[in-house]
């Protein structure tokens, strides 16, 4: 993906008119969105805004509309979707530069658009209907609460849906079903990820950061967080906190160890066969240099026995690493140097 040139910032100032007043129980989202996209729209006509200008910080346009971050999120989210600008971590929000060569990628949201639209369209709704509750309406289509939400601002947005009081009602009926089978952003990009596994990466290798693959996909790094869930659930790939990350999935091998985690079986192993209840372990050191790791991988493995309360520290001049209880070890996969009871203890 090219660097994204970064245009001027555009003020909070230069964006008056404001929505600034709700009437009661207006749904502010909505109110805000429909604004910001006809504000970017007319703005990019006449030519005031360019592709690659950043819009003014979310918490900063949130405050002087008087409204919660929150709230803002969510109209940044609808505005995004509506494919007029693209948000980039640790970069900002900046007016997407049109391109007829871009990959439609449809969200969750616009495939719920669609269900919706061909709900109307089978059951015979006319303009002037109210639109059943949104809960109806996630049983029905078998589509969250959450999502169907999202799709009716979006159908509002559109002019397709008007909201009165608490309610929608259907405005206009004369729009196109697609025929295609509805494919979210998510899968799509789960999808690349997969080809990209297939070609380039083999079982135990590491994937590039999430930062990294959101950059090669051009997408936001919660769809990569969402789309790695994916890839997870199919075993195609393991995920770890922390610097271990994701790494590829071995299918023809029960064992998916990460490296500490293989540590932590061996020194399983060693206490179950060589300890007894208070008996003080071997020293990091002992434990590095018998399975020929770094001492912070010793650590973080006898970090995890002490979160299973099988050792505790104690520290003081007779202080050292004690045994609590006797793990009862199964062997998994890995086999690793056993250390001797006689092994010397370094104080």
């Amino acid at each position: 993906m090219p660097q994204v040139t970064k245009g001027r910032q555009i003020t909070v100032a230069e964006m008056a008119p404001h929505v600034h007043s709700f009437l009661p129980n207006e749904n502010k989202v909505n109110k805000i969105s429909e604004w910001l996209i006809n504000w970017i729209k007319k703005s990019m006509q006449n030519g005031s805004i360019k592709p690659y200008d950043f819009l003014p910080l979310k918490g900063d346009l949130a405050f002087h509309i008087g409204v919660s971050l929150g709230t803002m999120q969510n109209v940044f989210r609808i505005v995004e979707d509506y494919g007029l600008v693209e948000s980039k971590q640790k970069i900002g929000t900046y007016i997407k530069a049109n391109s007829s060569t871009t990959e439609k990628l449809t969200s969750k949201r616009e495939a719920a658009c669609e269900e919706i639209k061909q709900y109307l369209i089978e059951n015979n709704c006319k303009i002037g209907d109210i639109l059943i509750s949104t809960r109806k309406l996630a049983d029905i289509i078998k589509i969250p609460s959450s999502t169907i939400r999202s799709a009716i601002n979006n159908l509002v947005l559109d002019g397709i849906l008007i909201k009165k009081k608490n309610t929608f009602v259907i405005n206009k009926l004369d729009y196109e079903i697609e025929n295609k089978e509805p494919e979210t952003l998510v899968e799509k990009i789960a999808e690349k990820i997969n080809q990209h596994i297939k070609k380039n990466l083999k079982a135990g290798d590491k994937l590039p950061s999430n930062n990294t693959l959101a950059d090669m996909f051009d997408v936001s790094i919660k769809t990569i967080h969402d789309a790695i869930k994916i890839l997870s659930v199919a075993k195609i790939v393991k995920t770890k906190r922390g610097y271990y990350g994701t790494i590829v999935s071995d299918k023809n091998s029960d064992n998916d160890l990460y490296f500490y985690e293989q540590v932590e079986q061996s020194i399983k192993k060693y206490i179950s066969e060589n300890c007894k209840i208070n008996d003080k372990l071997p020293t990091i050191k002992n434990f590095a240099e018998a399975f020929n790791v770094s001492a912070k991988t010793i650590k973080k493995a006898l970090d995890n026995l002490e979160n299973e309360g099988l050792i505790t520290y104690l520290r003081g001049r007779y202080g050292g690493t004690f045994v609590l209880e006797i793990p009862s070890f199964t062997e998994q996969g890995y086999t690793w140097l056993a250390l001797s009871p006689e092994f010397e203890q370094i104080n």
